[in-house]
This record gives structure tokens, C-alpha cells and sequence, in this order.
């Protein structure tokens, strides 16, 4: 077996890593049987599974390229994503404007990669929501979490034989994003907690895993978390009580980021979070509006 293929149990499931250690633009995968959990493993990699398994089902967590650039490698499968995202998977144009980055330079690159990694629209045969069920087999239930916030659709999945999960982009990395304007940070927020409630033996997220172990899943996903609340304490401490601040004098603050790496999508994605937090915030009675910006309450 190919050492980007990683049995997970005895039950035809599949850790599959994606190319370069799943970094930006690709991603992990988990196959269960001939169901594949997202197919941003990379074309080379995606070409070498098939050579090893027949898949015949496609879930997607989420519409975000990097989970489903190889879907043009699957003419034939069965394509399944939450009612929430379908619109964009089956219209990829849409997501240049969900990053508000339409009509700028970032927007052509893009696009360029998007057609460099030959993303192209894909059908979903069927919606999946909280509650679902994949009888996979006799023994294998694949069971659906709907845990939006890192998209409106974005969905987790939980196999309860084996108690293995696969978490998508609450995917315990240093960077949680939630940089789309389909995002939500109360709804993201739930979803880790949600997850925190419940009992893994085995996690797999779309940028790291497999991690092994409920302690260690608890804490990753705590540490996950943490950073959320740290990026509150520092938002939080942008703002007093007389002088209102505008969410663009935040801009290039470091507040999310602590390096720009691809500045001109970070900086963008930057303060769509940061508008998130200060939603969050007005909500929770902290802030308030006062002329063009926000001060304390």
C-alpha cells in the first residue's frame, strides 16, 4: 500500500493524506469503503487510490477549493454536500465573490489556479444534513454532523463503530478560518464545542490528523478553540470607551495573522474576520456603534 494511504481500522476505513503534508491547495481525505470524504488529496494522489479502490461516493465537508479540486476525476460518482454549499460546488464562479476579492488582482490568481487545479462544477446528486445516515455496510454507519460556521453547509462525519471521525476544516490547525462572507463565528464556535461533547477514539481534519486518542482529540480541539479567544482578547483591546475605530483602521494589525504570507487574500480574509469578532462582540453587549466605528460598552 502507498504510504499516503493509512488504515485506520480493520473495517475498510482510510486515513489519505494530501500532497506536500495537505498544505494550501490540497487536503486530506477519508475513504470508507467506496465512499471519499473530499478530494483535495491532490490529482497524483487521487490517480494512485484509485489504482487501490473502486469509489463510487463522494461527500464533500465544504465548498472551499482545496476540499474538492479532484472531483473531475469522479465522471461517475455520486456527489453528495449540504443544501448550504451546493449552490457554489455546482457553480465555482461563486466563490470569487464569497471571498470579496471579485474585480481585484487576487481574484485573477484565483481563478488561474482554480483552473490550474481544474476545478470545474460539479452536480450533487443528493443533499446531506444533520441526522443522515451512510449505510455503507453491514457494519459501517457513516453518520452526519452538520457543523456550519467555517462555511454555512460545512459538515463533519462520525463513524461510531470504530468512534472515527473526520472534522474538515475544524481542522485544529494554528490558523481557524473564517474568512468567507458564508461564515459565521457563533456558529463556528458551537460546532467546536459540539465536537468537544462527543467521544473520538480516531480524528482525521482536512489539514492534520490522524490523531489518535480521545484526551488528545479533546485537547487539540480545546487548543483550536484557544485561539479563537485569543483573537477576541486582541481585537477586543483595539477599542475604548471614547474614540470610535472603524474596522478599516484594523487593516495589516497582525490581529488574525501573525505573518502575511499570500497579503493581499490575507489581509481581505483578515478583516472579514475581524468583522465576525465584532459581531460577536454587539451581540454580547462589549461593543457598540457610534458614528463610523465602535467603542466599548
Amino acid at each position: 500500500m502507498d504510504d499516503f494511504i493509512q488504515p485506520l481500522s480493520d473495517d475498510s476505513i482510510y486515513f489519505i493524506k494530501g500532497d506536500k503534508n495537505a498544505r494550501y491547495p490540497n487536503s486530506n481525505s477519508l475513504l470508507i469503503s467506496d465512499y471519499l470524504i473530499d478530494t483535495g488529496v491532490s490529482g497524483r494522489v487521487l490517480r494512485n487510490v484509485k489504482k487501490h479502490f473502486e469509489i463510487n461516493h463522494i461527500i464533500l465537508s465544504h465548498w472551499h477549493e482545496d476540499h474538492l479540486h479532484g472531483n473531475y476525476l469522479f465522471p461517475n460518482a455520486r456527489f453528495y454536500s449540504h443544501a448550504k454549499d451546493k449552490p457554489i460546488i455546482e457553480d465555482v464562479n461563486k466563490m470569487i465573490p464569497y471571498y470579496m476579492v471579485d474585480g481585484m488582482s487576487i481574484g485573477e490568481d484565483l481563478k488561474n489556479l482554480f483552473t490550474y487545479l481544474k476545478i470545474e462544477n460539479t452536480t450533487i446528486d443528493k443533499t446531506i444534513d444533520e441526522g443522515d445516515i451512510f449505510k455503507i455496510s453491514e457494519d459501517l454507519r457513516l453518520h452526519v454532523l452538520f457543523t456550519p460556521g467555517h462555511t454555512a453547509g460545512h459538515c463533519a462525519f462520525y463513524e461510531p463503530r470504530s468512534k472515527i471521525g473526520f472534522f474538515g476544516d475544524i481542522d485544529l490547525s494554528k490558523l481557524p478560518y473564517y474568512g468567507n462572507i458564508d461564515a459565521d463565528l457563533a456558529n463556528f464556535e458551537n460546532s467546536i464545542s459540539r465536537l468537544l461533547n462527543m467521544e473520538f477514539d480516531i480524528v482525521v481534519t482536512g489539514h492534520k490528523g490522524p490523531i489518535m486518542g480521545s484526551q488528545a482529540i479533546k485537547e487539540e480541539l480545546e487548543k483550536f478553540r484557544a485561539i479563537i479567544l485569543q483573537r477576541d482578547e486582541r481585537i477586543l483591546a483595539c477599542f475604548d470607551e471614547n474614540s470610535p475605530i472603524a474596522i478599516e483602521t484594523l487593516k495589516k494589525k497582525n490581529l488574525i495573522y501573525k505573518k502575511y504570507y499570500y497579503e493581499e487574500f490575507e489581509i481581505i480574509a483578515e478583516l472579514i474576520m475581524i468583522r465576525k469578532h465584532i459581531d460577536k462582540f454587539l451581540l454580547q453587549g462589549l461593543v457598540e456603534k457610534k458614528n463610523e466605528g465602535y467603542v466599548l460598552i
